[in-house]
């Protein structure tokens, strides 16, 4: 038989029969719709969280300290005389609230110097502004997501408007206005610093109007990448267990094995529901073969051979997993797409703080963009045909086997 004559006879039996055909082919859509959606997402995630680590570079000590110890001026001057390192950034930071649009959120504020906002976010994007000055004067630089509305995408903060940030302080509260000097760029997910929440301002100033005498963390730049274990041992020399310090290059590693993973348990579990998809095109097909037992016995009446009936049978499964998996290509794109909307605006406005590694309190920011790779795709159609076909081979062998004589007598 031919090729074409064989796939328009799967395809008839299925559009003889449309609701059950479509029933049979959505659970194949939403099957690997699932394990497109999901793993796009743990893709994207790891890839924006990478970028946000790589832009730091691997030569980046992130020192965090204790409970029991404080960093100062003098642990900047004393890390600095280690061998090796290049710059030092001291960071302070703090959790305070912001009047906007008649509303008060919750926004991360860090003070740092106008050279180490540059070591801090790996590379400055400004949409409209500059870098505030290395000086105590009240300038800020805001991110996006605080000049921008996350329901409307509105610009509601600007290049020299005055920012009221408010500070709870036991029972009282006290007010600081500071002048907006430059909007960033939108960074999305970062592993460190909600970088999209945060309002950064000269360090001096910080430490003056939070009252600080102490940093929240310190950046260290290591010369080359030979020497970030040095440092990192000459550290743990001076301070032993005072301090906590973390290696940009072994985090990078942890992260991308800990989202290899999810994305591997991730993408299994979505499986499952094309596994018990599997299952109902099983049932589907051996209910076809009973109905079409006599359609069987006058084919093989009329000279079609075994494998001609199992190959019919195999086709309409291949038919079932193919257009299945084209369209929950689709609709898993699609649904991707979708999904870091509805997490950024469930996070945006429930406004959950999260205490980051550094130390320095902030707002989750889950921004970011899916990403659907080649291999992701070619897996997950490859996935939908072999189950389908998988499912179709018994029932397939079943009407394979029938006699013609008493197929031919079933009623």
């Amino acid at each position: 038989m031919r090729i074409e004559d064989i796939l328009w006879l799967g395809f008839k039996s299925l559009k003889t029969r449309k609701v059950r055909g479509a029933l049979t082919i959505l659970s194949v859509v939403i099957g690997v719709a699932s394990i497109i959606g999901l793993v796009a997402q743990t893709t994207g995630i790891q890839a924006s969280v990478l970028k946000t680590l790589q832009a730091l570079g691997p030569t980046t000590l992130l020192i965090t300290p204790t409970r029991t110890t404080t960093l100062t001026q003098a642990d900047v001057a004393r890390i600095m005389s280690i061998p090796g390192v290049e710059n030092v950034v001291p960071v302070v930071g703090a959790q305070m609230r912001l009047a906007k649009a008649n509303e008060m959120v919750q926004v991360n504020i860090v003070g740092v110097d106008s050279v180490g906002l540059q070591t801090l976010l790996g590379e400055i994007r400004l949409l409209d502004g500059e870098i505030y000055t290395p000086s105590a004067t009240p300038l800020a630089v805001v991110g996006n997501n605080i000049a921008f509305s996350s329901t409307q995408q509105a610009q509601e903060v600007y290049v020299g408007q005055p920012i009221i940030l408010e500070q709870q302080i036991g029972t009282s509260s006290r007010r600081i206005t500071l002048q907006v000097a430059g909007v960033l760029d939108k960074y999305g997910a970062s592993a460190f610093l909600s970088i999209d929440n945060s309002i950064f301002i000269p360090i001096e100033y910080a430490m003056n109007v939070l009252n600080r005498r102490a940093y929240s963390y310190i950046i260290v730049k290591v010369t080359n990448i030979e020497n970030v274990n040095i440092v990192s041992e000459y550290l743990t020399t001076i301070y032993g267990r005072n301090i906590n310090i973390l290696n940009v290059q072994q985090i990078t590693q942890t992260v991308s094995t800990i989202m290899g993973f999810f994305s591997i348990l991730l993408g299994s579990v979505a499986a499952i529901s094309l596994s018990v998809a599997g299952l109902g095109i099983m049932n589907i097909m051996l209910v076809s073969v009973y109905e079409r037992t006599k359609e069987i016995g006058l084919l093989k009446a009329i000279g079609f051979k075994d494998r001609n009936i199992l190959i019919i049978f195999l086709s309409e499964a291949l038919i079932i997993g193919l257009v299945g998996g084209i369209l929950g290509l689709a609709a898993g794109a699609a649904a991707s797409q979708i999904v870091p909307t509805l997490v950024s605006t469930y996070f945006s406005t429930s406004s959950m703080p999260s205490s980051g590694p550094m130390g320095t309190q902030g707002i989750a920011s889950f921004t970011y963009t899916p990403i659907i790779t080649l291999d992701l795709v070619g897996i997950a159609l490859l996935t939908a045909i072999s189950v389908s076909m998988l499912s179709g081979l018994y029932p397939a062998w079943r009407a394979s086997k029938m006699e013609p004589i008493k197929a031919l007598r079933y009623e």
